[in-house]
């Protein structure tokens, strides 16, 4: 079995720094040289379909409703 002190000597906690460059298209570069690359030649921008027209709906007029008085039919007595 390991004595302690040589777990402690097997492993070390270190902290390592990173540079990233992000463009404002979202695009992430750790290194400089791509960064700028990036800017000199920028990809295409997708090209943003139109959104078809939404039409205004139809106006609907109130439907009016005539009261007529109620008609009697008379029987023709046959």
């Amino acid at each position: 079995m390991r004595k302690r002190s040589d777990v402690m000597k097997a492993h070390s906690i270190f902290v390592e720094e990173k540079t990233v460059y992000r463009c404002t298209c979202n695009a992430e570069f750790e290194d400089i040289k791509r960064a700028e690359a990036h800017l000199r030649h920028p990809p295409p921008e997708k090209a943003k379909s139109p959104k078809p027209k939404k039409h205004a709906p139809r106006r609907r007029e109130p439907m009016t409703t005539l009261s007529l008085p109620s008609l009697e039919i008379p029987d023709s007595g046959q």
